[in-house]
């Protein structure tokens, strides 16, 4: 658990400070609302594996979760499964109307406001969908169903994906169709090294 929140605390404060001093990077960052409610998915996600420990670890970790959870998302208005598995280095950029429910997202993944990730419940399967790695998901996008996003993938604002994506591009519009195969967005390009 505290790997991973090292993970996106690093890469938010890598890439999303743009004055270098500490009251930015460090005290700022650990107290926007998004990187709060990373803490709590992060908790939650801890509790809900099957390496939370023993089953005392495990009650007190899913009560401390579930406080949490319904504080954090009161306050934010994000709300993420703890069930979805979502690799290191996520950022929550801003808050807001954010609603995720995916069966895998990649490491390096960015989330603006307003985003839904999730099961189409209009069919009879109800799958989730899968994000590879460095995958940024822009203001409004919306990606529901059995779909499989690549890696080193852009989705634009307001974007409606409803059908799969390949690796290294990028996907505008409703429905979400790829208008560019040569991403070459900064928003993507993460080493992982501290």
């Amino acid at each position: 658990m505290f790997a991973l929140l090292r993970s996106d605390l690093y890469r938010k404060r890598t890439y999303y400070v743009r004055i270098d001093n500490f009251v930015n990077k460090y005290l700022k960052i650990t107290f926007q609302l998004g990187t709060m409610y990373l803490v709590s998915y992060r908790l939650g996600q801890f509790a809900y594996s099957k390496t939370a420990g023993n089953f005392v670890t495990r009650l007190l970790a899913k009560g401390l979760y579930l406080i949490s959870e319904f504080l954090m998302s009161s306050v934010t208005g994000i709300k993420v499964s703890p069930t979805t598995d979502i690799g290191p280095g996520f950022v929550i950029h801003n808050f807001s109307c954010i609603a995720i429910d995916a069966k895998k997202i990649g490491q390096n993944c960015t989330v603006n406001q307003c985003v839904s990730i999730g099961a189409d419940y209009s069919g009879p399967t109800g799958k989730k969908p899968v994000l590879g790695d460095n995958v940024f998901v822009g203001s409004g996008a919306k990606i529901l169903g059995n779909v499989v996003i690549g890696d080193n993938v852009v989705i634009a604002a307001n974007a409606l994906v409803l059908k799969s994506v390949p690796d290294n591009c990028t996907v505008s519009g409703v429905p979400a169709r790829i208008i560019s195969r040569q991403n070459t967005s900064s928003y993507l390009k993460f080493d992982g090294k501290e």
